[in-house]
């Protein structure tokens, strides 16, 4: 009887030890802060996290944010805004903790994997399969590949599902085949239940629970096992319409989810061809991580990206077909494809190519399956295990470098900006950063930024113009910004702003006639403008006509014009 509580502790070590080495790498995070890239929506200008009372969970219930519809992430948002408001260092550590445990769970799933793949009574063996799993965690762990599921707030939703996706397996696992553990069953509906009020991806589980029948559970055999599994799982399937129905409802609601003729059905094709290799080549290649991967231009559309990628995923699809009889090549590729295809591009909800978060869980599949290689190499020779260790330390080393690099990607938003630009230098990237570039103050970057986009936008726009001036004058440049302004109004004459904003420059720099005339034609264009009213009746009183300056003072007073109302006080 001491021999299983024996061989228990290093099996226990063994998954904490990746839970720990992960939280530790991702302890950087915990020093990050919101970006303005939905986390003003789920959190810092959330109102919705201040109501009280029942007020708060009917809100988290019925709440669209961002698109999505996902109550149970919103419940653990309202939560901490009770512990600690609006510091980013509390949310940070929830997703750090929450990523850290789900590692732990990788292990003990990839345990109970392997053990029906490699596991007998020698010692060796049960030495290859928790070597085998130990190595799928730390990937799993500090992959740089999850670190957008991870350090970016909004992203709660992956790893909160994710740690009910897992747990749901390892129940099922648990409990497969047994009668006689019911409760198990239930248990792991009730995580799969959770798993899809986190995020709506989860809605693969069911066909997730099916791949294991198939391998390792070797439970699905033919058309009979076929027919018996499915009424098995009868109360995981049923939830699949009515989660797709939330989903559709949830995008349509926001207008997210793209027509048929925004992006044909030919266009989604080689989006989802590409995605499938995509996601591998990262797994394998993590560099050039980017927030936004661009979709391929219209000219760029099946050309040699598509073909290379149509060719892999076929070899690929070839040798689970030819390997078919061993099981663990096509579960595993069975897996990934699987869990990729609600967001693979097939149903195309933004105008992304795809995203880093997307693999969190479907990675597992490419990660399983080459780990249960190197078990089994270790396992036919235990002499392997030193040389194959030396081997993967360093490799792991340097994931975990560039998982810490790529933390510090998400500290702030002009560092992920800056990231995309580098990655993807578009016009709607140095957009973005001008914008962060405003908002810590910094107006000749913005300005700098803003440069770019108008060299990118062929004649410009008269509201780019309007920005980059306003970049200028706070950077007090009055000069660049007079020169924008003008431009603005050249290719938008009835823009009443620019003329409005080009008046205040003049006046301030004693050009009173030539302000006043902006001001004047400002009123024309908007006669009930409270700004416009203001500075008129500022620039006419101090040109001397102080009637009609105060006629314009107490209109814009009477509109609520606070410095009209002083104005008129101090006379």
């Amino acid at each position: 009887m001491t021999r299983p509580s024996q061989s228990k502790i290093p099996f226990v070590a063994f998954g904490l030890l990746a839970a720990v080495i992960t939280a530790l790498v991702y302890l950087p995070a915990l020093g990050n802060g919101f970006v303005d890239w939905d986390d003003h929506v789920y959190v810092y200008e959330n109102k919705g996290l201040a109501l009280e009372g029942l007020d708060f969970l009917r809100w988290a219930l019925t709440a669209v944010v961002s698109s999505n519809w996902h109550p149970l992430t919103l419940l653990t948002y309202v939560a901490e805004y009770s512990l600690w408001g609006m510091d980013p260092f509390g949310y940070h550590l929830v997703n750090v903790v929450f990523h850290a445990v789900n590692t732990f769970l990788v292990f003990v799933l990839g345990s109970m994997l392997f053990r029906k793949v490699l596991w007998e009574e020698e010692r060796t063996a049960r030495t290859g399969a928790v070597f085998a799993a130990f190595i799928a965690a730390i990937v799993f762990g500090i992959h740089p590949q999850h670190v957008e599921s991870v350090a970016w707030v909004s992203e709660r939703k992956d790893v909160l599902s994710g740690f009910f996706f897992l747990l749901s397996l390892i129940l099922y696992l648990q409990q497969a085949g047994n009668s006689e553990r019911r409760l198990l069953y239930w248990a792991s509906f009730a995580s799969f239940v959770f798993a899809l009020l986190s995020k709506p991806m989860a809605i693969t589980l069911p066909a997730v629970l099916l791949i294991l029948d198939f391998y390792p559970l070797k439970r699905l055999n033919g058309p009979k096992d076929l027919k018996s599994l499915l009424s098995e799982k009868l109360p995981f399937l049923a939830l699949i319409p009515a989660a797709a129905f939330l989903t559709v409802w949830a995008q349509h609601g926001d207008k997210a989810m793209a027509t048929i003729e925004a992006s044909p059905i030919a266009e989604r094709l080689d989006v989802a061809t590409r995605g499938f290799v995509f996601y591998l080549e990262k797994l394998v290649y993590p560099v050039d991580l980017a927030p936004f991967y661009v979709r391929p231009l219209e000219g760029e559309f099946y050309n040699h990206v598509f073909l290379l990628s149509l060719i892999a995923t076929a070899l690929i699809t070839g040798l689970a077909l030819v390997f078919w009889k061993r099981r663990s090549l096509a579960a595993a590729w069975a897996y990934y494809v699987v869990t990729l295809l609600p967001v693979i591009g097939l149903v195309q909800v933004s105008d992304m190519a795809a995203a880093d978060r997307y693999s969190y869980l479907p990675s597992l599949g490419p990660v399983f399956f080459i780990s249960g290689v190197v078990g089994m190499l270790v396992l036919r020779r235990p002499g392997r295990l030193v040389p194959v260790a030396v081997i993967l330390l360093p490799l792991l080393v340097f994931s975990g470098l560039l998982t810490v690099r790529q933390v510090a990607v998400w500290k702030d938003t002009v560092s992920l900006w800056t990231q995309e630009i580098k990655v993807f230098p578009t016009a709607q990237a140095y957009m973005k950063r001008a914008r962060a570039y405003e908002a810590e103050k910094k107006f000749a970057e913005a300005a700098a930024d803003y440069t770019v986009v108008i060299n990118n936008d062929g004649e410009g726009r008269s509201g780019l113009y309007m920005r980059r001036a306003l970049a200028w004058k706070n950077a007090g440049a009055g000069e660049s910004a007079l020169s924008d302004l003008s431009e603005s109004i050249r290719l938008s004459p009835g823009n009443y702003r620019a003329y409005l904003l080009r008046g205040e420059l003049l006046m301030g720099s004693g050009e009173l006639a030539a302000a006043l005339a902006d001001f004047e034609k400002a009123l024309e264009l908007s006669p009930e403008d409270p700004a416009a009213l203001y500075y008129a009746g500022a620039a006419h009183e101090r040109a001397g006509d102080r009637e009609r300056g105060l006629a314009y003072l107490r209109k814009a007073a009477d509109m609520g014009v606070r410095e009209a109302a002083e104005r008129l006080e101090g006379r």
